[in-house]
C-alpha cells in the first residue's frame, strides 16, 4: 500500500541517502517504511520555480497526476507566476502528463527539454 504524506527534510534524507535541499513544497510517497517517490516544488539558484519528480525503479504511481494537480492548486493561491520543469524522456508518459496539467514546451537546454506552466491568475508587470 502506498501512502502519500508532506514532504519534508527527513523524507529527502532517507531518498537521496544525503543533505539536499528543502522544497517549497511537495509530497512524499511511501510504501511500507520505504520512501519510493519525492516530488514538489523549489526555488532555482537562477530565481525561477521549478519542479521535480523522483522515484525508485518498479514503482509506476497512479496517483502521480493527482498530486501534479495538488501542487498546482498551491502554486495558483500563493500567485507563483510560473513553474519549470525538466522533462523526463525516458518516461513514457511524462509528456501526456505535463501537457494535460497544463505545461507547455518552452524550449530546450543542454539537451533537456524545458517545459512551463503559467499561472493565469496572475499578472505580469508591464513596462512601457
Amino acid at each position: 500500500m502506498i501512502a502519500v504524506k508532506d514532504l519534508d527534510e527527513r523524507e529527502m534524507f532517507r531518498f537521496y541517502g544525503g543533505r539536499l535541499f528543502l522544497p517549497m513544497k511537495g509530497y512524499a510517497a511511501r510504501c511500507r517504511s520505504r520512501t519510493v517517490a519525492v516530488g514538489g516544488l523549489m526555488l532555482g539558484t537562477d530565481g525561477k520555480v521549478w519542479g521535480f519528480m523522483d522515484q525508485r525503479p518498479g514503482f509506476r504511481l497512479k496517483a502521480l497526476y493527482r498530486y501534479t494537480l495538488k501542487l498546482l492548486d498551491w502554486a495558483r493561491e500563493k500567485k507563483i507566476p510560473e513553474i519549470r520543469v525538466s522533462r523526463d524522456t525516458g518516461f513514457d508518459t511524462s509528456e501526456r502528463l505535463l501537457t494535460r496539467a497544463g505545461f507547455e514546451r518552452e524550449g530546450e537546454v543542454d539537451g533537456h527539454e524545458i517545459w512551463v506552466w503559467r499561472n493565469k491568475k496572475v499578472q505580469k508587470n508591464v513596462r512601457n
